[in-house]
């Protein structure tokens, strides 16, 4: 819409002045979008880390393309009876970011960011300080530059100790109440127990270790639950107990060829390829050029200092037998081929001579077969023949000669040539092996997979024990799951609708079994008034949420989640929407529009229900102006003061049925 200032207007002619007929609008913010934060499998996007940084993804596909899945380093423990049949199985839970994933969009999640804190650790231990730390930029700082998310979700704060686990909570809600734009969901410390646990009251242990700050941006739930999602497990993770002693697979299924084979499988790949592909320096291509210009600099004979002597000896026992290997196979250089003087055979063995004899140099035949498992007790050798091997089936020991055969008398001096000479080629050489072990790994796990399916098709007993594992169902806090819920009740009724007494997807049933007279006093406390939200199972109605009230259970104005975060999305709305005033004159004419702009909206916010009242004007009224929010003071000194009353809609939390008799009347 064009306008002009008709006072300006000079020349002779007709001009057009277009007015504004109507006030300007207020767009909705959303109110469901959720940020998750925890332990990632991977962290990348597009080749680059994205370790605390809040990336946005819409589904579940989004997610396992830049964090990868599951932990995949779970033990199932299984218990079995005399007669091989499966007692019981237990599964620890440990990372639970992807499962919180998982059950978001099961119950109706849409939009959400992740900020991965870090990538799972082999011990699935967790650490306070990638959460918060002072000083750095870690996941609530990082989450300030984010403006659309609504809800905060950390599903692996129930792996912390009570301590951490108090301090995580207490700076997420502290980060909520700053920007008041956002809301927590907390799961309950120990929530598959029930109440007394360790000697010791979980729910009380909660509410006290929570402290009383910023208690109405914030819910809890309790208690966790007994998912529909299943664990994925391999041969290598099961552990076996029977009549309480450990027990080991080839024990309880004797003469199986596939339990010998994958006992096999799986200790190569954890003696040898695992070590190899997990040490630091062995990424292709592999630079070399730190090792070669030491060993050059310390006249072939020490090892570059470091902290960690057994690492580099490992790192160096590899390079020197790959070198020789490289004598061997590249057709393109000979012995006779010269660098300056010196001879390819007398460089390559300058290079491995880092702190090492000619005399312990090992086999290079046996060491690359075991490393990339060649080996006649593995059925039909890994994948038939030595041949798999490509360019390794052809390597032969070198000795290397003593230096004055190598250098005669005097050495050439020109080392910087030599060191140019070779470096490519030795970086070619190490890419070639780090790609063919990492295609030979993919080839053993394809190996050991079909392994494991003709076992379990052959064998009743590791069947049922698979069975029984799938079964198991895996335990996830609610977080997760109740994010989704808050999603799915806001897209259909409106945030202003408490989101409870609604089904909870993908579950089987609480851990807890919470009746009525438990949950009083999970619902009001009278000593602090932490309110927890109990997740119920309902006979011919499944699992149901049955609780709808923050934290801050006692407060008349925010005891109820719908209204805080009703109150959330209006203030939101409205601050954004009034930006378009700032600087603008303060005079009635702007009053006229910014209270028409705000009253417009809660109309319609009233007509779909969300504003108790019969009447506009019952349900809420807007102020701004001289003599009513501001004084000469307040203008003179640029304050334009808007005052907003609401009548927000609370739920029918209590629902009482009076009866009584009555005399016939006929």
């Amino acid at each position: 819409m064009s306008q002009i200032n008709e006072s300006t207007i000079k020349t002779p002619g007709v001009y057009v002045n277009e007015i504004p007929s109507f006030p300007p609008s207020i767009a909705q913010v959303a109110t469901a979008v959720p940020v998750f934060i925890g332990y990632t499998q991977n962290a990348t996007r597009n080749g680059k880390s994205v370790v605390n940084q809040a990336v946005r993804i819409s589904s579940l596909v989004q997610y396992v393309q830049y964090f990868g899945a599951d932990f995949p380093n779970l033990t199932a423990n299984v218990t079995l009876k005399s007669d091989n049949s499966v007692d019981s199985v237990s599964i620890s839970p440990k990372y639970q970011l992807y499962n919180a994933i998982q059950m978001f969009y099961s119950n109706g999640g849409v939009n959400c960011y992740i900020i991965s804190v870090g990538k799972y650790k082999d011990d699935g231990s967790v650490t306070l300080t990638d959460f918060i730390q002072a000083g750095q930029n870690k996941c609530f700082e990082v989450l300030r530059k984010e403006d659309e998310p609504t809800l905060i979700v950390i599903p692996d704060a129930i792996l912390f100790l009570q301590g951490d686990f108090n301090s995580l909570a207490a700076a997420s809600l502290s980060a909520c109440a700053d920007l008041q734009d956002r809301f927590t969901i907390f799961d309950v410390l120990n929530g598959d127990q029930e109440r007394t646990y360790d000697n010791t009251d979980i729910i009380t242990a909660f509410r006290t270790g929570i402290g009383s700050s910023n208690l109405n941006y914030g819910a809890a739930y309790y208690p966790w639950l007994r998912s529909t999602l299943s664990y994925g497990f391999s041969y290598q993770n099961i552990k076996l107990q029977k009549s309480g002693v450990p027990a080991a697979f080839k024990d309880i299924i004797t003469n199986n060829v596939f339990i010998t084979q994958l006992d096999k499988a799986g200790s190569d790949l954890s003696n040898h390829i695992n070590t190899f592909v997990t040490l630091p320096a062995f990424a292709a291509p592999f630079n070399v050029a730190p090792y070669v210009t030491q060993s050059i600099t310390d006249g072939y004979g020490s090892i570059p200092t470091t902290n960690d002597q057994t690492e580099l000896g490992l790192r160096l026992s590899y390079i020197k037998d790959v070198l020789l290997g490289f004598i061997a196979l590249d057709g393109t250089i000979t012995d006779n081929d010269p660098s300056n003087g010196r001879t390819t055979k007398a460089i390559l063995s300058a290079y491995i001579r880092a702190g090492a004899s000619a005399t312990d140099i090992s086999s290079i035949d046996q060491q690359i077969r075991e490393l990339i498992l060649i080996d006649e007790s593995f059925p039909g050798g890994i994948i038939g023949s030595a041949t798999a091997a490509g360019d390794f089936a052809s390597f032969t020991n070198a000795a290397i000669p003593a230096d004055a055969t190598i250098y005669g008398t005097p050495a050439p001096a020109d080392d910087a040539a030599a060191v140019n000479y070779i470096r490519p080629r030795v970086n070619n050489l190490f890419s070639n092996v780090v790609n063919s072990v990492l295609a030979f790994i993919s080839e053993v796990n394809l190996r050991v997979t079909n392994l494991e399916v003709q076992l379990n098709d052959s064998n009743a007993v590791y069947n049922n024990i698979t069975v029984a594992i799938k079964n198991q169902g895996i335990v996830v806090p609610p977080s997760g799951a109740i994010a989704g819920i808050y999603a799915s009740v806001d897209g259909t009724r409106g945030v202003w609708k408490a989101p409870a007494n609604v089904s909870v997807v993908g579950v089987v049933e609480p851990l807890v079994n919470i009746d009525d007279n438990t949950q009083q006093d999970l619902n009001i406390d009278t000593d602090a008034g932490k309110s927890v939200n109990a997740v119920r199972a309902f006979t011919g109605k499944g699992v149901l949420v049955w609780g709808a009230r923050t934290l801050d259970g006692n407060s008349n104005d925010f005891r109820y989640i719908s209204v805080r975060r009703f109150y959330i999305m209006v203030e939101e709305s409205v601050k954004k929407a009034a930006m378009q005033f700032v600087f603008e004159p303060n005079d009635g004419n702007t009053w006229v529009r910014i209270r028409a702009m705000i009253e417009n909206y809660l109309t319609n916010l009233w007509r779909q229900g969300a504003l108790a009242g019969p009447k506009p004007e019952q349900a809420f009224y807007v102020k701004v102006g001289l003599g009513q929010t501001m004084t000469f003071d307040d203008i003179l000194n640029g304050k334009m003061i808007i005052e907003i009353g609401m009548a927000p809609v609370r739920p029918a939390e209590f629902i009482i049925l009076r009866f009584s008799q009555i005399q016939q009347q006929a």
